[in-house]
């Protein structure tokens, strides 16, 4: 791999780069590497762009895209755009989207457009058009088309909130859960993910499919 790299100083470094990004009292380090890197080092706020193929990765997370930039003091912020994938091995979680911006110091991810979240272990798939990753309380807030699948429950709606330790999600905006041949609808509606307890508020309305019993 090749790695073409413009900097203020016009220094040429090698295409795999590790870059100790400190927040705070903490650090860690990121790997990155691309087909073209270009680089500006400027005060407290560095920039580093990286074109084609590009990648970083630190011990928990691996986040890939045809664009990706990191910038900002400590390099606080990664953004990037066009098939964009992160994998996040502690919580076991694969994002897709169309763009995405990690800010670090908030420990915030937004994804946007065509975002799909897949848990595997869980056996959950999510889909809408903007999620919001929220690191520090392992919360997912989703809006627009947002879609949740798992096993045969179906939950559809225009806003939601998912608690990954719970595992429950709470559904507003027209929601409706499926669950096999059964329909539920209301104002807003719980489920636990685990046990498959529905709770519903506001106008409850339903429909439910019994099997007959020909003896």
């Amino acid at each position: 791999m090749r790695a073409d790299v413009v900097t203020s100083a016009r220094w040429v470094i090698p295409p795999l780069i590790f870059l100790v990004l400190g927040i705070g009292a903490g650090a860690e380090t990121w790997r990155f590497s691309a087909d073209q890197v270009f680089s500006t080092q400027s005060g407290d706020n560095p920039r580093t762009t990286l074109d084609g193929n590009a990648r970083v990765e630190s011990d928990n997370m691996v986040i890939s895209a045809s664009h990706l930039v990191l910038g900002g003091k400590d390099y606080k912020n990664i953004s990037g755009e066009n098939d964009v994938s992160l994998m996040d091995t502690e919580r076991g979680i694969t994002v897709s989207s169309g763009r995405f911006d990690y800010d670090r110091e908030a420990k915030i991810i937004r994804f946007r457009e065509q975002v799909s979240l897949i848990d595997e272990e869980k056996g959950i798939v999510i889909r809408c058009e903007s999620l919001n990753l929220q690191e520090e309380n392992d919360l997912v807030i989703m809006q627009v088309s947002v879609r949740l699948i798992k096993d045969d429950t179906v939950c559809r709606g225009e806003f939601a909130t998912y608690w990954m330790n719970d595992n429950i999600l709470e559904i507003s905006g027209r929601p409706v859960v499926w669950r096999k041949d059964d329909e539920y609808r209301a104002d807003r509606i719980h489920v636990n993910l685990d046990t498959d307890e529905i709770t519903m508020e506001g106008a409850v309305a339903g429909a439910l499919t019994t099997e007959k019993n020909e003896e």
